[in-house]
């Protein structure tokens, strides 16, 4: 093998390993943005729905009391009763929710038990689908 052609190779070498790095970096950001980071269950109350077409909707919640929360939060992020908070939901869960609002105690509609979680972009989403909390007594 000749000098020119070991560095033609060499080359080679370095730009595959430079693609290789760039790639592996892009697919480590793009999953630490779909690892959950914090997560809580809770009952509370849907006071808004924003449909957002084929993604879903955005729903706002005043939380009544958190039930579970996951190892990690700190004392100012703990979930406070009487806060508002805004969640992503899936379609199906958004149909969930509308039902939720439609259907329930008629003196307080759209009562739900949700469990929620933080991605490590900072965005919350509704985990599951939300049910209306039954026994609960005084929501």
């Amino acid at each position: 093998m000749t000098l020119s052609t070991s560095w033609k190779l060499g080359g080679i070498a370095v730009l595959a390993l430079l693609a290789l790095g760039s790639w592996w970096l892009h697919q480590r950001a793009h999953a630490e943005k779909s690892v959950p980071y914090l997560s809580y269950t809770a009952t509370g109350q849907v006071t808004a729905l924003q449909p957002l077409g084929t993604e879903g909707c955005r729903v706002e919640i005043r939380l009544h009391q958190w039930v579970s929360l996951s190892d990690g939060f700190t004392l100012a992020e703990i979930p406070q009763r009487g806060q508002v908070y805004t969640l992503r939901a899936s379609p199906e869960q958004c149909v969930a929710l509308e039902v939720a609002l439609a259907s329930g105690d008629q003196q307080n509609p759209g009562h739900i038990y949700y469990q929620a979680q933080q991605l490590s972009s900072g965005e919350w989403h509704v985990t599951q689908t939300p049910r209306l909390p039954l026994g609960c007594g005084g929501l």
